[in-house]
């Protein structure tokens, strides 16, 4: 998927378009993740990506496979801005020892997942308000209507960048 948005669809934009202004990516649980992980494996080509509610802790579901707090964790500081956020709430745990808090029954909207994200990424040197934003939105449900609630904090953070 990611090949096929950086070789057949940004170019195709591009041409028929252009490309002014910032280039960002931003999507919303899965597409959350998917834009997070564009940042991550094509850092040139974006100015700034942002997360609403992402599935970060995909991947470790059954089988363990590499999340992309596992990736950032391991590759450290990326050159780009990242806005992250969810809603609910919940007990972060990781019971099943594979290194993700996403055990808890009570945990809801990527809660847990997403303040392991945030502090991953602390830890590997980004800042608040540089060139890491994260919010937090207590009971937000998983859902469009609470995504578009909360959509314009990125959209303000990284149209004046």
């Amino acid at each position: 998927y990611g090949r096929m948005v950086q070789e057949a669809i940004r170019p195709l934009v591009r041409e028929q378009y252009g490309e002014s202004g910032p280039v960002g990516v931003m999507g919303s649980s899965l597409g959350g993740l998917i834009s997070l992980y564009f940042a991550h494996a094509y850092p040139e080509e974006y100015d700034f990506a942002a997360s609403l509610s992402g599935t970060v802790g995909w991947g470790s579901i059954g089988m363990h496979n590499p999340t992309i707090i596992e990736l950032m964790a391991k590759d450290g500081h990326g050159p780009v801005p990242l806005y992250v956020d969810s809603g609910g709430n919940g007990t972060c745990e990781d019971a099943d020892g594979d290194g993700i808090q996403d055990d808890a029954a009570d945990g809801a909207d990527n809660y847990c997942e997403n303040i392991q994200l945030r502090d991953t990424l602390i830890a590997s040197g980004y800042q608040y308000e540089v060139d890491l934003w994260h919010w937090w939105e207590p009971e937000a449900e998983h859902n469009e209507l609470a995504w578009a609630e909360r959509v314009f904090r990125p959209l303000q953070i990284f149209a004046d960048r």
